[in-house]
């Protein structure tokens, strides 16, 4: 036991209120070994801490936790703990050896499964078993050999009560938590520096480095090698680990959406058009991967996937089919195939399988039960002992019993103490030319929480000690080797579906910060109207609450003159907040906050730590809009759009340096020039077209100026003479101004040089005569035709406004359908559908 074991003089009084309980089968108090060093040294380190100091570093960790991390209502945070858990040399050897033994045996088990089968017909393996797993795949067996070897997997291990490790389960389609686990090495680096060069911690880089290598085995004899993450997309309650993997490799994260089949090779759908790819790096389980071939339809899978894979035109990791591994038909017989097939005993089992037969007059309440047909039925045998007595009277062989698992415990740090949790450790593979390694760590978490991947959990960080002490004299930096690398890296080629977001983003940006100034200057005109109540200043009050309230000036930005209505003073704080907070209404700031979230999540492998944490803080804006009511105050309303539009100008330059416009950055750039440019001819057609005295003329162009950030520019520019035709020229005409309406015209142009072209020399392509018409329009027109009045309007400035509004238009409609659209979904087709048609 750790608290007679250990050579501390004197032990912190937070640790010893928690060996001081009864532990029956804990990690520290019970299995940490006649010399608990590897203890001792982080508890020496520790021991000035407080209880205080741990909490308050638990509250550190958990902000850096989820800075940076974009959240959605689907996925849960987990709750990182400060104190991390320590592996002896010895039992990390022990876990080392049997998972290395472990991996190379399912190796082997995946190449004859889907080839010669000698395991199925010599009985070792129950074929009426292992084919009705719903995880053995037929379409695997006419694949090539080269496509059965495993490459990156993991195994969840517990100890058992006699100290022994076993095996919860083994994770060979997609293994979660790597991410994960990076992610909170990062944060212990940063929280626990000071622990972590004292304990001789191992470094995992040089897995993730081996990681990429064993990537790039498949594609070093290519010239032009694209590798992709796949994932099924947000709703994915993983995509944020996806993302994060993403960001920390350098490979473009993309969904079955972004790819398509053509010729029997996988491409990328791209701005550039399809581009081929020759590594997927999968994260979806292998019934979703060929909605095409595969009975089970699914909209992640890629059609005509499988096909691919046979002709060799793309490597698939991990490879399709080997879900079959973790099937009880399997894994019951592990220990026996090791025997034949490594001439060793198996180091690492898992709990004892039973027949139904064999305990079917025994006690089950140490028992659970399972299916061989249905991967997700689990019983207990003591609770639903009921139930299963019904299910084994009709078919027992398709049922069985396994031991019931009994976890250890490890401490965690809750409310201020140390509390006993049962743990589960999740360690990772990597199978290479080269043999197979482990990753010198592994992902601590409490399986109270794991059955559930939506779920809060509890995490620790693993350190294994090194052998001996590092000698940083003797570090050197390797020498890098030049190799053909991913282009994708080099050219920032991204999915046509992840450029589209980029310049959806930048409308969403730009449309916030548009509509909050124009609700600032509303709020401040009608609260100023009740101090100052003359006519100017109602007139322009019930204008600014006409155009909002038919949604001239703000999204849908409607094209039709303004109807004045008797004002009312009590109208015009409902309509402030409804465009503040009212989820109902389009083009709210609160929806339109919600949107660019939406948008940044699609994006977020593609952006910084600090405008990720920024998307966070934005995210808390929309909780608190959500909760407000039509009570609140004006002061208080000005106060929440102040904080939101430093969120978004805040954004907005976390952006400004890493926008490399090979990357498809300038399309968010694009986006929010066309924004502006809608808002610019918006505010302009609803509010100056009346004529009107000139005091209330020059009242509402003080209001339109103010709202683009112009109201001082034009007071210095036109310091004799100040009309409607001056605000005209500067708001419209000015080339040289970036708030102008040309200028915006002007960057677009320049933008659309990125764009790849896709047209023949010599010929001007559709949006760009869209947005060549509209410059055209603004050089040749003179501020006088724009002011002049016909019957009180200026019916030239209404057609002007309308026609840049069309072309503006055509042009996202243009770029839409060239450069956004995105391949079709497949529809299901097999012997079924065909049979049910012809009938």
């Amino acid at each position: 036991m750790y608290i007679n074991n250990n050579t501390m003089p004197e032990l912190p009084n937070w640790l010893s209120l928690y060996l001081d309980k009864r532990h029956g089968h804990d990690e520290l108090a019970d299995h940490s070994g006649l010399n608990p060093e590897h203890w001792d040294t982080l508890f020496n380190r520790l021991a000035s801490l407080t209880a205080e100091d741990v909490s308050s570093r638990a509250i550190e960790i958990t902000q850096l936790l989820q800075n940076g991390n974009i959240k959605s209502e689907s996925n849960q945070q987990w709750h990182f703990d400060p104190l991390p858990f320590m592996f002896s040399r010895a039992d990390w050897n022990t876990l080392e050896q049997g998972i290395k033994q472990r991996t190379l045996l399912l190796n082997k088990i995946q190449q004859d499964v889907y080839s010669e089968q000698k395991l199925l017909l010599s009985g070792q393996i129950s074929p009426q078993q292992l084919y009705q797993d719903s995880h053995y795949l037929r379409e695997g067996f006419s694949l090539p050999s080269d496509e059965l070897k495993l490459f990156f997997t993991a195994v969840d291990v517990y100890r058992a009560p006699s100290g022994e490790f076993k095996v919860l389960a083994d994770h060979c389609q997609c293994p979660l938590g790597l991410g994960l686990l990076l992610k909170n090495r990062i944060i212990a680096r940063r929280v626990m520096a000071e622990e972590f060069a004292e304990c001789n911690v191992q470094q995992i880089k040089e897995f993730l480095n081996l990681f990429q290598e064993g990537i790039n085995e498949f594609i070093h004899y290519m010239d032009d090698p694209r590798i992709v993450i796949l994932t099924q997309g947000i709703d994915d309650p993983n995509y944020n680990e996806h993302a994060f993997l993403s960001t920390y490799f350098g490979y473009t994260l993309v969904q079955s959406a972004d790819l398509t089949v053509r010729n029997g090779e996988v491409c990328l759908k791209s701005l550039q058009g399809l581009g081929k790819i020759n590594v997927i790096l999968r994260w979806i389980p292998d019934q979703s991967i060929d909605s095409l071939e595969q009975t089970q339809y699914s909209l992640h899978g890629i059609p005509g996937l499988l096909q691919a894979v046979r002709e060799g035109s793309v490597k698939v990791l991990n490879p399709f089919g080997c879900g079959v591994l973790s099937s009880p038909a399997i894994q019951c017989n592990l220990a026996q195939l090791s025997e034949q097939l490594l001439q060793q005993p198996l180091l690492l089992d898992c709990p004892k399988y039973h027949s139904i037969e064999d305990v079917k007059s025994s006690d089950w309440s140490q028992l659970v039960f399972g299916s061989y047909k249905d991967p997700k039925l689990t019983l207990d045998g003591h609770l639903d002992a009921d139930k299963i007595k019904q299910l084994i009277t009709k078919q027992p062989s398709d049922y069985y019993f396994q031991d019931k698992p009994a976890f250890s415990s490890a401490p965690f740090w809750d409310d201020g103490k140390l509390i006993a949790k049962p743990v589960v450790f999740r360690c990772y593979v990597l199978t290479t030319e080269n043999g197979i390694e482990v990753l010198p760590s592994a992902l601590c978490f409490s399986y109270q929480n794991s059955a559930n991947a939506k779920g809060a959990g509890w995490l620790k960080d693993t350190w294994i000690n090194t052998s001996k002490d590092i000698d940083l004299t003797e570090q050197s930096v390797p020498t890098p080797i030049k190799k053909r690398m991913d282009v994708s890296l080099l050219e920032g080629v991204i999915s046509s579906r992840t450029a589209e977001h980029l310049f959806w983003l930048g409308r969403y940006l730009e449309r916030c910060e548009n509509t909050i100034r124009i609700l600032r200057i509303f709020i401040d005109r009608y609260t100023e109207l009740a101090i100052y109540p003359d006519l100017i200043r109602r007139s322009t009050v019930a204008r600014l609450l006409a155009a909002i309230s038919a949604q001239h000036i703000v999204y849908p930005y409607v094209e039709q003159a303004i109807k004045l209505e008797e004002f009312d003073s009590a109208v015009s704080k409902q309509t402030a907040f409804a465009l503040l907070a009212d989820e109902l209404r389009a083009g709210s700031i609160i929806n339109t906050l919600h949107y660019l979230a939406n948008a940044s999540v699609q994006i977020q492998e593609l952006l910084s730590h600090d405008s990720r944490r920024i998307i966070d803080e934005i995210n808390e804006q929309v909780k608190v809009l959500k909760h407000i009511n039509i009570n609140i105050s004006s002061r208080a309303m000005q106060s929440i759009l102040d904080k939101v539009i430093g969120l978004i100008m805040a954004f907005n330059g976390s952006l400004v340096d890493c926008m490399p416009n090979s990357n498809g950055w300038f399309l968010l750039e694009m986006g929010r020039r066309i924004e502006r440019s809608l808002q610019i001819t918006s505010l302009t057609g609803a509010l100056l077209t009346q004529e009107l005295e000139q005091a209330e003329e020059l009242g509402l162009l003080e209001a339109v100026l103010s709202s683009q950030v112009s109201l001082v520019t034009h007071k210095r520019r036109y310091r004799m003479y100040q009309s409607i035709g001056t605000g005209l020229e500067l708001l419209l005409l000015d080339a040289e101004y970036p708030r102008s309406l040309l200028f915006q015209l002007e960057q677009i142009n320049q933008l659309c040089k990125h764009l790849p072209t896709k047209r023949r020399q010599g010929v001007i392509a559709a949006h760009e005569k869209a947005i060549l018409l509209s410059k055209t329009s603004c050089y040749v027109t003179e501020k006088d035709y724009l002011q002049r009045t016909d019957a009180g309007v200026r019916k030239q400035l209404i057609e002007f406004n309308h026609n840049i509004r069309l072309n503006l238009n055509t042009f996202c409609d243009v770029l839409l359908l060239q450069y956004f659209s995105h391949t079709q979904t497949a529809n299901k087709l097999n012997w079924t559908n065909i049979e049910q048609a012809q009938s």
